[in-house]
């Protein structure tokens, strides 16, 4: 009975090795294919914001919103400023009228020449404040400098904004960009004004990119040589793309792929242009 159970022992330790080795290469990670470079998409995002600092009193958009060039997106409490220059317009109003009499009087030689110059200068003086004070009072409005998408409403009524500080964010969605990062072995399959095609992970959806920018300097890419009799560091470069087609389904941040031909085989079929994308 005991030599009975050894065996039986022995062969299921046997099967359960084979099993293993078995499971084992079945989960070997599949070959990842190299002529496929990953990137992504980006949109110009604009902080609205103003140089000066003020207490917000409304906001006019939402999350979501589509904003046009020059909307009004708030407004700052700007009730003291309006206040100063009311009071300003109501001094400039009686200094141009004591300077027109003293230019009657100036006239006839009844006053001197320095003293139409003080008033004048005075004159100047308080419209020099009122203009300075009305771009003030403009910069308490705030208006998008972009027509685009409210993606995030930074500030809320009632608080503080400081000089520099969003209000919203808002994103150009008339243009939107791939940025790809490409090894040097590669970049010869990208040229300016050249028209590629991306793939993404969205269903039956596909982008056309054409190649707006190749940045001239190179940065090393992180790669771990494989082969110690060719080891070298591997430079990439920074390609930008403009997004041509199917622009209402691009959301910024996702994932594009981009399949350049294997240039080993390039060089086998003596050197030539062979896109597959």
């Amino acid at each position: 009975m005991k030599t009975n159970t050894t065996k039986i022992s022995k062969v299921s330790v046997g099967l359960a090795v084979i099993a293993m080795l078995m499971i084992g290469g079945c989960a070997q990670d599949p070959p990842k294919n190299q002529n496929v470079f990953m990137g992504y998409i980006e949109d110009t995002e604009v902080n609205v914001t103003t140089r000066i600092p003020g207490k917000i009193t409304g906001i006019f958009v939402n999350e979501g919103a589509y904003v046009k060039a020059d909307q009004k997106i708030a407004q700052l409490d700007n009730k003291d400023m309006l206040d100063n220059l009311s009071a300003m317009k109501e001094e400039l109003s009686n200094i141009g009228k004591n300077k027109k009499r003293l230019e009657n009087l100036y006239t006839v030689g009844a006053v001197s020449q320095q003293k139409l110059d003080e008033i004048e200068t005075a004159y100047e003086v308080v419209k020099d404040k009122m203009s300075a004070l009305q771009n003030n009072i403009n910069d308490m409005t705030i208006t998008s400098p972009i027509a685009g998408k409210v993606n995030v409403r930074v500030l809320e009524p009632g608080q503080m904004m400081a000089p520099g500080m969003p209000v919203v964010v808002v994103t150009d969605t008339s243009i939107s960009w791939a940025r790809f990062s490409i090894p040097e072995s590669y970049i010869n399959q990208i040229q300016l004004g050249k028209v590629l095609t991306l793939t993404t992970g969205m269903a039956n959806t596909n982008f056309l990119a054409e190649v707006i920018q190749i940045l001239p300097m190179a940065d090393f890419a992180t790669k771990v040589p494989t082969n110690l009799q060719n080891e070298r560091d591997v430079r990439a470069f920074s390609v930008k793309m403009k997004i041509l087609n199917n622009k209402d389904r691009i959301k910024p941040g996702i994932y594009v792929y981009l399949k350049l031909a294997n240039p080993n085989a390039q060089v086998a079929l003596g050197g030539g242009s062979h896109e597959s994308n």
